[in-house]
């Protein structure tokens, strides 16, 4: 029996592949951004409070970044937002907040805004391969799989030796209806039986896809609940 399951690895919106079969990190969604909340603003204020009260210089990028990672352990995460929002602004160059805040607005089902904010982190730095990654997947929940296999496509190719995403072409090019390619790059990183496996699941996802629209993602975590 398969076990899919949602994990968080390394902050980063991808699949990996264990033993058996691809773990799913982001949530996924199409819903457009959400409204302004006065909560939130008040939350903000707070931090900015904090940030500039005693201090004689501002927070470094790690020092934000690692802020703003507790507070999305803690599931504040309009207060993570912000911090997110104002380490960007202060240091543009520091691509990883632009993969949390990217994370953070795909499990809020904000996929319009996190393509754009990992468009934006592309702009810096286009031969990064985790925001061409991460890319990728928000084409997926999109259902936009040729531009995904194209993102999955360009990350592999910088890091050839990074088997997620390959496997990330394989997925893509599955949901797509290319299961000969498909399993043929499954092969090069699993073993026959684990490949044949992963395709017969992209194969009954894609075929549930057409009946509803739910995201490849939402498909495979109700198969993880039903289990």
């Amino acid at each position: 029996m398969i076990n899919i399951r949602l994990v968080k690895l390394n902050r980063v919106i991808s699949f990996f592949l264990p033993a058996v079969f691809i773990y799913v990190l982001c949530f996924s969604g199409c819903s457009e951004p959400l409204a302004s909340d006065p909560k939130k603003d008040l939350a903000s204020n707070d931090l900015d409070d904090q940030f500039q009260s005693g201090a004689e210089r501002p927070p470094t990028a790690k020092t934000l970044y690692a802020m703003a990672d507790i507070l999305a352990t803690q599931g504040k995460d309009s207060d993570c937002e912000f911090v997110l929002r104002r380490l960007i602004q202060q240091y543009p160059q520091y691509l990883p907040a632009y993969n949390s805040l990217a994370e953070l607005q795909m499990r809020q089902r904000r996929t319009n805004e996190a393509i754009e904010t990992i468009s934006t982190g592309l702009r810096i730095n286009p031969q990064d391969p985790v925001l061409l990654n991460n890319l990728g997947m928000c084409w997926v929940v999109r259902r936009n799989y040729k531009k995904a296999l194209e993102m999955f496509t360009e990350a592999a190719g910088i890091m050839p030796e990074n088997a997620r995403y390959r496997a990330n072409m394989a997925v893509a090019l599955g949901l797509m209806g290319r299961y000969e390619e498909s399993l043929s790059l499954f092969k090069q990183i699993l073993p026959a039986e684990q490949a044949n496996h992963n395709l017969r699941v992209i194969q009954k996802v894609r075929e549930k896809t057409k009946q509803t629209s739910a995201t490849p993602y939402e498909i495979l975590e109700l198969e993880n609940k039903t289990r």
